[in-house]
């Protein structure tokens, strides 16, 4: 049986049934004022394009539609732990990164809802 809370055990599964390629997602939710969404959407397509040659896989942007929360989740996909590190040492060194978010962070009409970083164990 796999131990959930334990990384180890899940890491050691894992690679026995899927050859360890295990995906990490990063998701940032979102609260937007409505008479900024268009605002909002440009930074993300702007976020995206600095975020893929930073070496996210995939980038995404989930509106919810019912939960108690709702808002809209920013998703960056990796192909695995490796690539996820590289991509947080990136941005702290990216002129165009910190330049954009000096920038985009300037306006007060998105809160952070939640953050998290998990892996997929279905990848």
């Amino acid at each position: 049986m796999v131990n959930l809370l334990d990384i180890s055990s899940i890491d050691k599964f894992y690679n026995q049934m899927n050859g360890g390629k295990m995906q990490i997602i990063a998701t940032t939710t979102w609260d937007v004022e409505p008479a900024h969404f268009v605002e909002f959407m440009a930074n993300c397509l702007k976020a995206k394009e600095i975020h893929e040659r930073l070496g996210a896989e995939q980038v995404r942007l989930v509106q919810s539609m019912a939960g108690p929360t709702p808002g809209l989740m920013y998703a960056l996909i990796f192909s695995n732990g490796a690539a996820f590190g590289s991509f947080i040492d990136a941005t702290r060194t990216d002129e165009e990164w910190l330049s954009f978010w000096a920038e985009a962070s300037q306006g007060n009409y998105a809160k952070i809802i939640s953050q998290s970083v998990g892996q997929d164990l279905l990848s």
